[in-house]
C-alpha cells in the first residue's frame, strides 16, 4: 500500500512510502513500520497523525479492503 507523507517527512523520506500491510491493522502499526525503516524520524512520527480515506484515525482496527488512501501528517509549525 502506498502511504502519502507530508511536511518534513515528505522532504526527508519522499512524498510516498510503500508498505506491505496485513488484512487488519491500526494507525500505530503503520507508524511503527515507518519508524523501523526510518529510525531517524521516530520523534516526528511519534507526534504525527494518521489519516485513512481523509479521516483521522486513532487505534481502531482498519480493514485493508476498506482503504483507498493512507496519509501521515506530522505536526506543522509556522507563523
Amino acid at each position: 500500500m502506498r502511504i502519502k507523507l507530508f511536511s518534513v517527512l515528505a522532504e526527508k523520506i519522499g512524498p510516498t512510502i510503500e508498505l506491505d500491510l496485513p488484512e487488519t491493522f491500526t494507525a500505530q502499526n503503520i507508524l511503527e513500520r515507518i519508524k523501523s525503516l526510518h529510525p531517524d524520524y521516530e520523534d516526528v512520527l511519534d507526534q504525527s497523525l494518521v489519516a485513512v480515506n481523509e479521516e483521522y484515525t486513532n487505534d481502531e482496527k482498519i480493514s485493508l479492503e476498506s482503504v483507498d488512501e493512507i496519509a501521515i501528517i506530522p505536526p506543522v509549525s509556522g507563523g
